[in-house]
């Protein structure tokens, strides 16, 4: 069964805990958000919550028992980062935390996920302030200092 038939059937069967759901994967990272292994969910998002719905590793059937919530509003900032097949959305909140969101890309198949994926941030970013990351005010330690041209620095490595 392909993504787009199962995710009907969800909607009949009224499983769906959101909207705009989107099969995505998690992965244990330094964001101490999600603190599991690697495994597979639907995303969606309802009345500013996002809900994962876990999905079992090999006939990928929901596990309720392991799907779990997240209050949208507590993210401030975002980011993709794009991979040459893959995506990945970073989600920060104001401590410095976050939660890394891969999806697939650049096919058929994964074109409701990117549209949803894009839908949902742009909820988060109308009804709860999300912001986009940037990376420059987060790395002043590591800018060049401007030669007298005003360019980047030409220091030489030497051993």
């Amino acid at each position: 069964m392909n993504r787009q038939q199962y995710l009907l059937e969800m909607r009949t069967e009224h499983t769906l805990k959101g909207r705009k759901p989107c099969f995505i994967s998690l992965r244990f990272n330094a964001g101490k958000i999600y603190n599991e292994g690697y495994s597979e969910f639907i995303l969606s998002i309802k009345d500013g919550v996002l809900h994962f719905q876990k999905l079992s590793k090999f006939l990928k059937k929901l596990t309720p028992a392991k799907d779990f919530s997240l209050n949208a509003k507590r993210f401030v900032q975002y980011r993709i980062e794009d991979k040459s097949f893959m995506k990945i959305l970073y989600l920060y909140d104001d401590t410095g935390r976050y939660i890394d969101i891969c999806y697939q890309s650049g096919r058929y198949e994964t074109a409701s996920t990117e549209t949803n994926i894009i839908r949902i941030i742009d909820e988060m970013k109308k009804d709860y302030n999300l912001k986009d990351f940037k990376e420059e005010e987060y790395n002043d330690d590591f800018q060049e200092e401007p030669n007298s041209k005003g360019e980047g620095s030409n220091k030489e490595i030497r051993n």
